[in-house]
């Protein structure tokens, strides 16, 4: 078994990304370039292209989701070191 996802896989993963941007700038009101370039240097884009994990097989509703709590998680720990200060 190969390490590499073969043409197949990779046009599932392609095509779920996109239709998870399209989701995402939809949802959020943003252009698609701009949720794109943040997309792809996320964790979850990373997932989305790691066969193992095999996220392409949930579609890009699961993908997005992944994303928005992935976000929301890298905002809680970008702030909460400010928030324990304070009750210090």
């Amino acid at each position: 078994m190969s390490d590499k996802p073969n043409d197949k896989t990779l046009f599932a993963m392609d095509l779920n990304a996109m239709m998870t941007v399209e989701q995402i700038a939809q949802e959020t009101n943003e252009p698609q370039e701009n949720v794109l370039l943040d997309f792809m240097k996320s964790n979850t884009a990373e997932m989305l292209y790691d066969d193992a994990t095999k996220l392409w097989w949930d579609g890009p509703s699961a993908v997005a989701e992944e994303y928005k709590s992935q976000k929301i998680r890298r905002a809680y720990h970008a702030i909460s070191p400010s928030i324990a200060l304070n009750f210090l």
